[in-house]
């Protein structure tokens, strides 16, 4: 026979780590998002930046201002993107974490489900057979 308690506990811990897990993948969404939206907006500023017409005295121009920026922003979105294939590694680890976080509540809480049942099944029986 399962013990009513320790079950209520199992089913507690096994909540909390379901939603650990829950929210370890919402940061790394989060994170996620966060670096492909820094992706966009600098692919987007060295688009504008190329399409803007410059005149040829511009100081920037003729520093070679506009060249280091264009090579900032390149080098920063390919750390970026190392970050971003880093964090899909992880993301897809912490998936799995999930999946059997997910399951393993869903077994206890079938479990506790069927103990309840089984619980009132008995309970009936012993009063039909007290009547």
């Amino acid at each position: 026979m399962i013990d009513r308690k320790k079950l209520a506990k199992l089913r507690e811990l096994s909540g909390l780590r379901y939603r650990a897990a829950q929210a370890e993948m919402m940061a790394l969404l989060r994170r996620e998002e966060g670096l492909r939206e820094n992706y966009a907006q600098l692919t987007q500023s060295k688009q504008s930046q190329a399409l803007a017409h410059r005149a040829p005295d511009d100081a920037a121009l003729a520093a070679g201002a506009d060249i280091r920026w264009r090579q900032w922003v390149d080098q920063r979105r390919a750390t970026i993107n190392a970050e971003l294939a880093q964090l899909l590694v992880q993301k897809e680890a912490r998936k799995q974490k999930l999946k059997a976080a997910f399951g393993q509540d869903q077994a206890v809480n079938g479990l506790q489900e069927h103990h309840e049942r089984l619980q009132r099944r008995r309970l009936r029986n012993k009063e039909n057979y007290e009547s």
